[in-house]
This record gives structure tokens, C-alpha cells and sequence, in this order.
């Protein structure tokens, strides 16, 4: 699901190294992970991930759904032609081909992403995501209780570990089981990345579902305080403050936060 981690140039903006395309491993037939050799100035920059200050706009940053980058495609192909069993590859394809209305591709592509590599959390996600807009919700089920088997056994998450579960934690929480979405939520908070999404969607589920105002604005705090600023956040807890505490002076603070943050 966050926007965390040391950041350097990359293509001209800067982006959390988590977030680069060639930092994922890569699996051949056999599930082993081979050194990925990439022709210079080609495979390098092929990320469907958008830079973090665009990124932390959408309404959940850690989608490849809401972050896909479509003028990738070819170059995506390209890569799939020379290592046809690169899961990250493979999931990235599966989201082109589902936003093209090719649904069948799409699911197989998914399909053979986690096959091939069943510790790419980000591939889970996708292929969780893409059941859910796909309105089959029995299977979004299925896959997401196989994809928390392989993340949730780590004592720390990862950034895509987090996503994963975060999407998990969602999902259940709109199919009803509530005591089970908190366990998730609890769980992303505590072992996972710290971010903005994670923690305001924690902060929402307990003011919202829960009805606990007081911790329900202490997490809304935590994600409004993260840097950069997530625009959605900053004004979620303003609307807390404004709401709940009648405070205007310090919604007013939060309201102005992002567009007065320097990094």
C-alpha cells in the first residue's frame, strides 16, 4: 500500500528505490532468481509506478491499477519477449490488458505472475484488485487468502507486503468480517512500512466502523504527518479536527500543509 524509503534520481524524479521495476526479483521455469540482464538505456526506466509526489495524490497510491503508466506497453512486451516468467512483467501486462477490456488475458497473465514468483505481494495484489473490478468476488477471496499465506508469515513487512494485506484488510472489511479486517489493519500498523495510506485507512476503519473518535484521529494524525504530505490525508484529518474538535485554527494548518511543504 506508502511512499516511504530513501529516494535518489531515477528518470528525472525521485522515486523510492522500493518502487523501481528492476529492484523486484526475477524467477525462471525452474523458480530460481537469475541475475537480470537488461540492455543499457533500454529496461532500465520501465516502471509502470508514477513518481511518489503523483503517486501520493490517488486515492490509494500502492494500486498498479491507479498507478499504471500505459505508454509502457510496448515496452513491456519487449521485456516479456526476452524473460517471459518476469512476474513483475507478467502483473504489469495482466493490469494493460484488463484496462484494455481484454479480461481473459488479463487474468492469465495475473495468473502465471504468481506462479512463477509466489513471494511478489505486488503480483498478488494486482491479480487480488483485478477480481474485485471484475466482479468476482468469491475468487478476489480465494486469491487474497493465498497471497496473505506467503506475507503474512514475515515479522517485518515490506512496502508490498503492506500493500498486499492493505488491499486484503479492505476487501474484508466491505465483505463484513470486521473483527478480521482489524487484525489485518492492526497488523499492517505494527510490522509493516510506515505510510499514509496505511495508517489513514486504519485511522478511517476505527472512527467509521469502530466509532473510537479519540484513537480513530490519532491515527488520521500519524498519516496527515507523513512526508511528503499526502494531499487526500491532510484533508481527511483537517475534516476530523474541524468536525470532531472544533478546531479550526489547526484544520486550517493541515489544510495548508502540502502546498507549504519544502522537502
Amino acid at each position: 500500500m506508502g511512499c516511504c524509503g530513501s529516494k535518489e534520481k531515477y528518470n528525472g524524479e525521485d522515486v523510492p528505490k522500493s518502487q523501481r521495476l528492476e529492484n523486484r526479483p526475477n524467477n525462471d521455469v525452474n523458480g530460481k532468481q537469475p541475475q537480470r540482464q537488461q540492455p543499457p538505456n533500454k529496461r532500465k526506466n520501465n516502471t509502470i509506478r508514477k513518481g511518489a509526489a503523483s503517486a501520493s495524490q490517488q486515492n490509494n497510491p500502492t494500486s498498479l491499477f491507479e498507478i499504471t503508466d500505459l505508454s509502457l506497453k510496448n515496452d513491456i512486451i519487449e521485456g516479456l519477449s526476452e524473460q517471459p516468467n518476469d512476474s513483475d512483467l507478467l502483473a504489469q501486462y495482466g493490469v494493460l490488458l484488463s484496462m484494455e477490456g481484454k479480461n481473459k488475458e488479463a487474468e492469465e497473465s495475473l495468473r502465471k505472475a504468481v506462479e512463477v514468483d509466489s513471494d511478489n505481494s505486488r503480483a498478488w495484489q494486482a491479480y487480488g484488485e483485478f477480481l474485485e473490478r471484475t466482479n468476482n468476488p468469491k475468487k478476489a477471496k480465494e486469491v487474497y487468502g493465498e497471497a496473505y499465506k506467503h506475507a503474512a508469515p514475515k515479522i517485518a513487512l515490506d512496502e508490498d507486503d503492506s500493500s498486499l494485506l492493505l488491499s486484503y484488510a479492505i476487501f474484508i472489511q466491505k465483505s463484513g468480517d470486521i473483527d478480521k479486517a482489524e487484525k489485518l489493519y492492526k497488523r499492517i500498523v505494527t510490522s509493516g512500512a510506515r505510510s499514509s495510506e496505511s495508517l489513514g485507512r486504519y485511522g478511517l476503519f476505527l472512527l467509521e466502523v469502530k466509532k473510537d473518535v479519540e484513537k480513530g484521529g490519532i491515527y488520521l494524525k500519524d498519516a496527515a504527518d507523513i512526508d511528503p504530505p499526502s494531499a487526500e490525508w491532510c484533508t481527511r484529518y483537517s475534516n476530523y479536527l474541524k468536525t470532531y474538535k472544533k478546531d479550526e485554527f489547526e484544520a486550517s494548518k493541515y489544510q495548508k500543509r502540502v502546498s507549504l511543504y519544502v522537502n
